[in-house]
């Protein structure tokens, strides 16, 4: 590790430990073993190497760069100060969130800088949104990496890269001492944003992280209001299924609903032209699965191809209606193509119209939900549409499932 600040590549893991406001006198000292330590009177930050395990410590009412500057403002009065002070000590950021900023900066300044601007907006999206059950946020060159190699503390599938998305942050659900709880990964490139306010991507950059953090909010109201909701079914993979993808369908809409007041004004515009290949193609490619699967016999392989054409339908829809309802639009004012196509669709517009309705009836009673059986709709609707995918679970008399293979469209 380089100490110096020529802007060749420091490559360093920042972490914010005690920060509260270190003064003006703070000092930057070398310590044993390649440490860099910035101390003030009563606080301390130590940078660590990147390849060093324990490389995180704790925030604690990090003062962000962004929120001096705003105190700072001309406009700003004295009550709008005090005002200010109040929302940000609303805050539902934690006081012992881990964070972690890796990667080539030009300085540690930087470095630092970029940090503080991630934390400030995460301690703005706290006042709004309930992020207490929040344990870490990493910034990283190397994305990917960091997100295959977090702790989730079970047992879990690495996070895969989605091609819809932009896939700049993750939200990720770790357990902690028995209790869920959220690890948000970033792009360095969105945290570069987020400290630009004339970058091309600063509000989409906003944008992202306002969603990954509603996530986090989620990811608490399910962990009070259903314990058990990460638990195996032990059910068969007909149960499975549907259930998962009604859980995601849910997470999505939710996420994207809380986010919008933060979000961009062309995400649905960026989103319809998807939805609409989406649902244009889903006949066809449903239509392949069933001819392949009368050649090469391997019912799994058809079983497959059919969730994916037509689970993913209600996944990638969730984020354009939940963003629509949290902007009390409706989905033909944000996509008039898409709706137009939806209504076109004989056989997919009584299932959308029951896939509204159903997110919108488990909003009206978010946060006081007693079991998982508020997924039922979502489930229904799933095995709905499966099956005009031409793919049906069939009980049999032992109570295993049995699947039947034949379009209905």
């Amino acid at each position: 590790m380089t100490n110096s600040d020529d802007g060749v590549g420091l490559r360093t893991c920042c972490s914010a430990s005690l920060f509260h406001s270190l003064s003006s006198s703070a000092t930057i000292q070398q310590g044993t073993g390649g440490l860099l330590r910035i101390s003030s009177s009563a606080k301390v930050c130590t940078l660590l190497p990147c390849d060093n395990s324990n490389d995180t410590l704790l925030i604690s009412e990090l003062r962000a760069g962004l929120e001096s500057a705003i105190l700072k403002l001309p406009v700003m009065r004295d009550s709008y100060r005090a005002a200010f002070k109040d929302l940000l000590k609303s805050s539902t950021l934690p006081q012992n969130v881990k964070v972690a900023i890796s990667g080539s900066y030009p300085s540690r300044e930087t470095a630092q800088r970029i940090l503080e601007s991630v934390v400030f907006f995460m301690r703005l999206y706290g006042t709004q949104l309930d992020l207490s059950g929040l344990d870490s946020v990493t910034i990283a060159d190397d994305y990917h990496e960091n997100l295959a190699k977090i702790d989730r503390g079970f047992q879990a599938q690495s996070p895969t890269c989605d091609a819809f998305g932009t896939d700049y942050a993750r939200a990720v659900p770790v357990a902690r001492d028995g209790v869920v709880k959220t690890y948000i990964v970033l792009k360095s490139e969105l945290a570069w944003a987020l400290d630009d306010p004339d970058h091309e991507m600063y509000s989409r950059a906003m944008h992202l992280l306002a969603h990954e953090s509603a996530h986090a909010h989620d990811n608490e109201v399910q962990r009070r209001t259903l314990p058990d909701i990460g638990s195996p079914t032990g059910k068969g993979s007909k149960d499975e299924y549907p259930f998962s993808t009604a859980r995601t369908c849910w997470m999505e809409y939710i996420a994207s609903r809380l986010s919008a007041q933060w979000g961009i004004r062309t995400y649905c515009g960026e989103l319809e032209p998807h939805l609409c290949e989406m649902l244009s193609s889903a006949k066809e490619k449903a239509e392949e699965s069933i001819h392949g699967y009368r050649f090469h016999g391997n019912q799994k392989l058809a079983e497959g191809e059919i969730r994916n054409a037509f689970g993913k339908i209600l996944v990638r829809s969730a984020y354009l209606v939940g963003h629509a309802h949290g902007l009390g639009k409706t989905v033909a004012e944000m996509a008039p193509q898409f709706s137009k196509l939806i209504n076109e669709k004989a056989w997919f517009s009584p299932i959308f119209e029951r896939y509204e309705s159903s997110l919108r009836e488990m909003h009206s009673t978010y946060g006081s939900w007693t079991g998982v059986e508020v997924f039922s709709p979502i489930v229904g609707t799933c095995e709905a549409l499966l099956g005009v995918g031409g793919l049906q679970y069939i009980r049999q008399s032992n109570g295993d499932y049995a699947i039947k293979l034949g379009l209905s469209l």
